[in-house]
């Protein structure tokens, strides 16, 4: 192996091995940074369901435009799928089966979550089917389900296999070298090791996912790197006799998180997930907390079979989520042009990662093929403003986010949404404020706990005024 290499890949990842795939493919050499082995802890690859939802991650509020940007990335990389595997199993990597077909059943009062999601897939000429929800094989939905769609060309992998083939593929090649440490600092150029090693490359791709920022001086600000967030889920590994369900089945997004899903794994169990909570100290060893794997356990019997109560619990894994304010993958140059990011994908890293891995190849072999890209990684990206996020439905979607699948509040979430109306409370105080007046005014004509529920409505009555 040479050194400096052509290519130096931060991550090993789907996201991360993808990149490292297409580069060689196209003659590079390639020094791929991180882990081989081990747990990999908070990974967000190892932890996912792995489900290639073209279309289903699709939302009734998704603006149109943007809806169908996204969508056409999905198309592409739901074509590029089956060639990709292909050239993992020539490259030594193995066979990786990619099963056909995915149910998304509608919650009760949710039936019109189906729509966008129908109405993508026969845009794109991809079949899709409505039925009842008591049509799934296998499964015994809730009887307030509002109805489901098949789509039959929705697929999933198994993502430990996924990973494995990748790492096969890379690490026996030719033109590659696995330095099987973790990075501790990037700069142009160059790569710091966690045992003093220092890996040299004319261009470097950072695919390592929310420990980007941590790589970088000043986490990044003096490349133009934006915010890069994590996104926290927990997933379990269950046996549930009776629930021998041979596709995918999940509903559709729930506010703040992704849907409940169910995917059947080739050893016989099932994959849970369906949790998803913003966390400002991603710490990549923190286990699963009880409240975690409760809210999963609620979802799943609530939403997808009650049957799902009982079953055993393997194991849990918990995987971080990067994603942006925007949220849109994040690839290409940043303010160093020697220096490159392939991350944030969020929920649909597996099923993005064979095409982000030639959007990011295309930039290195043709400087300049990601300028005018909605994910490029110099765009325009403000932040929103609080109050157009609360224009938006935020206050309903906070109200079905607390209250979850079976209509009530875990412990946890209680403790939370007590110390944020203490804080709204304190907020509303505020002498030169309207609201202030008006809360004031009614806590001193009934100073007790049980006026709490009227503030509620004091502040329904308030908007309407404004």
């Amino acid at each position: 192996m040479r050194e400096p290499a052509d290519v130096a890949v931060v991550g090993t990842g789907v996201v991360g091995l993808a990149v490292a795939v297409e580069l060689l493919h196209r003659g590079l050499h390639v020094t791929v940074v991180g882990p081989r082995t081990g747990a990999h802890r908070g990974q967000g690859t190892r932890a996912a369901g792995a489900m290639l939802s073209t279309f289903s991650e699709l939302e009734p509020h998704h603006d149109t435009q943007r809806a169908g940007m996204e969508t056409a990335e999905r198309l592409a990389a739901h074509q590029a799928y089956p060639a990709w595997l292909e050239r993992i199993e020539a490259m030594g990597g193995g066979t990786v089966q990619a099963p056909s077909g995915t149910w998304v059943l509608a919650p009760a009062g949710r039936r019109s979550c189906l729509d966008p999601i129908a109405a993508a897939a026969r845009a794109a000429g991809h079949s899709v089917e409505e039925h009842d929800a008591s049509s799934i094989p296998a499964l015994r939905a809730p009887a307030s389900s509002a109805g489901a769609l098949w789509l039959p060309t929705e697929s999933r992998v198994d993502s430990a296999a996924l990973m494995e083939a990748l790492s096969r593929a890379v690490e026996q090649h030719p033109r590659a070298t696995w330095k099987s440490q973790s990075a501790t600092a990037v700069s142009a150029g160059t790569v710091a090791c966690t045992e003093g090693e220092t890996v040299r490359a004319r261009e470097v791709v950072l695919a390592a996912g929310c420990g980007i920022p941590a790589l970088l001086p000043e986490c990044g600000r003096p490349l133009d790197v934006p915010p890069i967030l994590a996104g926290r889920g927990v997933s379990a590994r269950l046996t549930a006799p009776g629930v021998e369900v041979e596709q995918v089945v999940r509903t559709p997004n729930a506010e703040f998180a992704c849907g409940a899903h169910l995917v059947p794994r080739t050893d016989g169990t099932l994959y849970l997930g369906g949790t998803n909570r913003l966390t400002l100290d991603a710490d990549p060893a923190q286990a699963p907390s009880l409240d975690e794997v409760a809210v999963l356990a609620s979802d799943a019997a609530a939403l997808l079979d009650p049957r799902l109560g009982a079953a055993s619990l393997l194991d849990t894994r918990t995987g971080l989520r990067p994603y942006t304010l925007d949220h849109l993958p994040l690839i290409g140059r940043t303010g160093d042009p020697s220096v490159l990011v392939a991350t944030a994908t969020y929920r649909c890293g597996v099923l993005l990662a064979p095409r982000l891995a030639q959007l990011v190849a295309d930039e290195i072999t043709a400087p300049g093929s990601l300028d005018a890209h909605p994910y490029r990684a110099l765009r325009p990206m403000p932040a929103p403003r609080i109050d157009d996020v609360l224009a938006d439905g935020a206050a309903q979607g906070l109200l079905e986010h607390l209250l979850q699948g079976g209509g009530h509040l875990p412990p946890a979430q209680q403790d939370e949404f007590a110390a944020f109306t203490a804080l709204a409370l304190r907020a509303l105080l505020d002498e030169g404020s309207q609201a202030g007046a008006a809360v004031r005014r009614l806590w001193e004509r009934a100073p007790v706990i049980e006026a709490v529920p009227a503030l509620f409505a004091l502040a329904r009555r308030l908007e309407g005024v404004r």
